[in-house]
């Protein structure tokens, strides 16, 4: 490919058709012609070798003749008819020089993106590959994932390209992970299929193949991806680099699902990256740590592991993605709404370098925020557009499945079950362990089906999804005790109660109002205490997840026990604030809630006995002080060096023993209590 174009070699008249008055004025027109948008003077320079005034001129002369037009951002023409004239009137083999020669000047003036854009069509037109450019562009992270796969694409199409054995193994893995950087799935698993079946580099080239395999089944089917890690580490003649990589990548999707050898994997890992660090390994680590931490419901573990890695690094680019909607989903479990907000806007304006791949998850991130903080219409409408614009098979089985929830949930809150409905019979979800932990969150999003008897097999199979990950509860925190309200409904206290024990240690690691407030909440439900749902409502006003503070004042007017006055209120407000969100459905039910009043209390009251007081435990009578005398569950916790669920165990015993029901009873009884009735 010729590199420099000198006005010597381009004497004669202009073309037919070129608007240029001389040759010098004809190579500065074809310049300007291949630029993608304005074009620079030190541009101009380099494509056509010429500098000072003779060019000044010549574009001057080109200006006032209305044939280019100048800006502040460099030369455009006066008009794309212009432009067409000159592209017509430049040879198709000359043009094709002219964007090899671009793709140079402009990857030596760091533009990698524009280079590899004019790359690509020197390719197209010559079939000629500059393998030392192409190699260099498409490990920049100034090209866009979709184009450096296409340059690939590209180069290994061309027969007889000077590119050696490593190369090509290398090229052939580079294409796969931008192409699943720029969300093209379906060619990046014709490419893996295609590699894989040639089989002709080896075990170890097959090891790193099967692994990329299992990275593309990682949030589709990860019983998939795990079998394909597994048959790559136990091929033969394994690099310690690879066999390092393919260890943390095993970490991570073991880690999403809580597989019971994930401990053994991570460890693993470690000891891999130790033995042969990579320049990505840390980040793969610090993402499996992650995973690990997030589904026992660690969310600061998590925190702390995302924190050590900077996202930003050149070897993070494939992981890049991953690492930035992890750190969205902790900040959405941790209640820091604003915060993540502002991070979703600044990864959709970096989305360029992020991949295209990253977008679905962007949206199914956006769409939890606005669902856990009651923009319920906007989320919704969110959701439905991105489903048409994703089809089934172009994002992953979690993403679908969180847009799906989305819909359902609000569909459901809006008063229209039948539409929840008609989406849930358009899916499939497996039904067993670990692909079906992508679906849990739209199994929660049924539970606020007003039957939920009509979806029994399916968040009966999410509350046992949960014992292994945790993770897909945290997302929308709201969720939880719509699910224990569907397990009782359908006569599961099992479950309901798993749900309670679930989010109880959830709160006790996150240590936020907003969990304290979904803990009570859910035991509340479970223990039928509206005086925990009392708890939870306070808790909750201190956070701006306004659906669960609704469902919460909802439920506790509901609740047989509140008090008539204080249900009516609650149901009042609980009304007003889903007329808010646009719950249409759920501020209906409140409104008849707030007329009819609670339901009465049928429960069986055990008979007070005197012996009550005798028969509590040094532990339990320090419970029962701290509360009656204010405390909340967790001030006592933390008074006696306890955890949240050691004092809710303690309490329910306290109110068996002495025959009653709530704070406010034990609060008026423990005054009638003298200090011979201390046990001894």
């Amino acid at each position: 490919m010729p590199t420099s174009f000198t006005l010597d070699r381009l004497e004669g008249p202009a073309a037919d058709g070129s608007p240029a008055n001389s040759a010098a004025e004809r190579w500065i027109l074809r310049a300007v012609a291949v630029c993608e948008g304005a074009c620079e003077i030190w541009f101009l320079e380099r494509m056509t070798d010429r500098t000072g005034p003779e060019l000044h001129d010549d574009v001057e002369a080109l200006i006032s003749r209305n044939v280019l037009a100048d800006s502040a951002d460099g030369l455009r023409f006066s008009s794309a008819r212009v432009r067409g004239d000159v592209l017509r009137a430049t040879p198709p083999s000359l043009r094709s020089a002219l964007h090899a020669r671009a793709a140079a000047v402009l990857a030596a003036e760091s533009f990698p993106g524009p280079a590899a854009n004019q790359l690509l069509r020197a390719m197209a037109a010559t079939g000629r590959v500059d393998v030392p450019l192409v190699s260099r562009l498409v490990a920049d992270p100034g090209v866009d994932p979709s184009v450096a796969a296409d340059l690939l694409l590209a180069a290994r199409a061309v027969r007889g390209a000077a590119v050696g054995p490593q190369l090509r193994r290398d090229w052939a893995l580079a294409t796969v992970d931008h192409l699943m950087l720029a969300g093209r799935l379906q060619p990046a698993l014709a490419v893996l299929t295609e590699e894989i079946a040639a089989d002709r580099d080896g075990a170890g080239h097959r090891a790193q193949l099967l692994g990329r395999l299992g990275a593309w089944y990682a949030t589709g089917r990860p019983s998939v991806a795990i079998d394909y890690l597994h048959q790559a580490l136990a091929q033969a003649d394994l690099d310690p680099g690879h066999r390092s990589l393919l260890l943390t990548t095993l970490a991570y999707v073991a880690g999403r699902v809580g597989h019971p050898g994930v401990d053994e994997f991570l460890a693993a890992a470690v000891r891999g990256q130790a033995a042969a660090p990579t320049p990505d390994g840390e980040l793969r680590l610090a993402l499996a740590g992650a995973g690990v931490a997030l589904a026992r419901g660690d969310v600061p573990g998590a925190r702390q592991a995302l924190a050590r890695v900077d996202p930003s690094a050149p070897a993070a680019r494939a992981q890049a993605a991953f690492l930035r909607v992890d750190r969205i989903v902790n900040q959405l479990v941790l209640g820091e709404y604003d915060e993540a907000a502002t991070a979703l806007r600044i990864a959709d304006a970096e989305i360029g370098s992020l991949g295209a791949a990253t977008r679905p998850m962007l949206t199914a991130c956006d769409c939890r925020l606005r669902v856990a903080i009651g923009e319920l219409p906007e989320a919704s409408a969110r959701a439905g557009l991105a489903l048409r614009r994703y089809p089934t098979g172009q994002v992953s089985d979690e993403v679908r499945a969180e847009l799906l929830a989305v819909l359902v949930e609000v569909s459901c809150r809006q008063g229209d079950p039948g539409a929840a409905r008609k989406l849930l019979a358009g899916v499939d979800p497996p039904a067993d362990w670990p692909d079906n932990l992508h679906w849990v969150r739209l199994a929660c999003a049924a539970a606020m089906d007003p039957e939920p008897d009509r979806h029994a097999e399916l968040l009966r199979g999410a509350v046992d999804a949960l014992a292994r990950s945790v993770r897909p509860l945290l997302l929308v925190p709201q969720q939880a005790p719509a699910l224990t309200r569907a397990a009782l409904l359908l006569g599961d206290r099992h479950r309901a109660y798993l749900v309670s024990c679930y989010a109880t240690r959830v709160a006790e690691r996150v240590d936020r109002p907003l969990w304290w407030g979904i803990a009570q909440h859910v035991a509340g439900l479970v223990d039928r205490e509206p005086g925990l749902v009392r708890d939870a409502v306070d808790e909750l006003r201190a956070t701006s997840a306004r659906p669960a503070l609704a469902d919460a004042l909802l439920d506790l007017a509901r609740m047989p026990g509140t008090p008539e006055a204080a249900a009516r209120e609650a149901a009042e407000e609980g009304a007003a604030l889903f007329g808010r969100l646009g719950a249409t459905g759920d501020q209906e039910r409140a409104g008849r809630c707030a007329r009819a009043g609670p339901a009465p209390d049928r429960r069986h009251r055990p008979e007070r006995t005197d012996a009550g007081f005798d028969a509590l435990t040094a532990a339990e009578v320090r419970v029962a002080e701290l509360l009656a005398g204010g405390a909340t569950k967790q001030q006592a916790a933390a008074a006696l060096f306890v955890s949240f669920h050691t004092v809710d165990t303690q309490l329910r015993a306290v109110y068996a023993k002495l025959g009653i029901r709530n704070r406010l009873e034990l609060a008026r009884l423990w005054t009638t209590r003298t200090p011979d009735q201390d046990p001894g």
